[in-house]
């Protein structure tokens, strides 16, 4: 006699929903940490650079990543490193407004000594007059001119290291169907591959010129998740709702970025490539730790992915931990990349 159970397997979506409230939960412990904290605090006293002085900086220093002033980096214990030369930006000449200004009784202090000796007879700025009149509100600086002013990279200086928490390329081979299935996968929706550099990233997708490109300068395994996180692009239809005419991925709002990577998570996840080291981190800086927003994707997520897992013929295991289910150990080799992904493609355009 057959001895009946109740235990069943899980369906697809009900896996592929543990599987994402397990990232979730990944993502959340490391915006909960100490080193998160730390990093977040130091981020704040980088400036923001207005478009003139990034073209500026990328001119003079193609490879800064991390720029502030010499103030700035001996406040967090760097020093700039003697002969090193500062990139040349603009800052703006800010001034009071003069005296002969009709706004200038609104400013409050009316000139350098005010500044030590206020006027007790009149309220501080924001503050009701005495007759109960509305409050003077401080007129901002007036901009009057640029000047040059000079900043450093973070490879001039030398110092106490500055906490960072950056996604970890993944090392080692892909599982071979893995890519293999991608790149069918990718032309399928009628785009085609190519490997280059990638201005900065690891790849994009350029929607006008139909392309996929990856760097190539990674390993099969960050090759193969780079894949899934672009496909993750395509199938979640991110050309149509964030781009807004944008041609390429490299532009996507953080919540593209949060589902495409979610989407190339679980995919990886479920050919057996462990991509917690990037993904985990990469959502995290993405989200900027707000892990309601890798929440609220679950459910394009998990559909977006079922649909992809299906044409790859990719089963989530059972028990959400990676498991190798597709040939791990054969390295992804010519036979897997098409000859185009192997060559140096010309530039594409964005």
């Amino acid at each position: 006699m057959r001895r009946s159970t109740n235990t069943r397997r899980a369906d697809p979506a009900e896996r592929l929903a543990a599987a994402h409230a397990q990232l979730v939960t990944a993502v959340q412990e490391l915006t909960n940490g100490e080193e998160w904290r730390r990093m977040l605090a130091v981020a704040a006293r980088f400036p923001t650079y207005s478009l003139n002085n990034v073209l500026l900086i990328g001119a003079q220093r193609p490879d800064a990543t991390r720029v502030s002033g010499i103030r700035t980096w001996n406040s967090l214990g760097r020093r700039v490193r003697k002969g090193e030369k500062g990139i040349a930006i603009l800052a703006p000449c800010l001034y009071r407004p003069r005296r002969d200004d009709p706004r200038h009784d609104q400013t409050g202090p009316r000139g350098p000594a005010d500044r030590t000796r206020p006027d007790p007879g009149r309220p501080e700025p924001g503050r009701p007059e005495p007759d109960g009149t509305a409050p003077r509100q401080r007129v901002p600086r007036e901009v009057r001119g640029f000047r040059v002013v000079h900043v450093f990279d973070v490879c001039q200086t030398v110092g106490e290291p500055l906490p960072e928490i950056a996604p970890r390329l993944l090392t080692g081979s892909a599982p071979a169907l893995l890519t293999e299935r991608l790149i069918k996968t990718i032309r399928g929706d009628g785009y085609h591959l190519e490997r280059g550099p990638c201005g900065g990233a690891n790849g994009y997708t350029d929607f006008t010129a139909r392309t996929v490109r990856v760097r190539d300068d990674v390993t099969d395994a960050q090759a193969g998740k780079t894949l899934a996180h672009e496909l993750g692009h395509i199938r979640a239809d991110h050309h149509t709702r964030f781009l807004n005419g944008r041609p390429s991925s490299a532009g996507c709002r953080a919540q593209a970025e949060v589902e495409a990577e979610s989407i190339a998570y679980l995919i990886t996840h479920a050919a057996g490539l462990p991509a917690d080291a990037y993904s985990v981190p990469y959502l995290a800086g993405w989200s900027g730790g707000n892990t309601d927003l890798v929440r609220e994707a679950a459910t394009r997520v998990i559909a977006v992915t079922r649909g992809v897992l299906e044409d790859l013929r990719l089963e989530l295991p059972a028990d959400l931990a990676p498991a190798p289910v597709i040939e791990p150990h054969r390295p992804a080799g010519p036979a897997a990349l098409p000859p185009e992904i192997d060559r140096e493609p010309p530039e594409v355009g964005r």
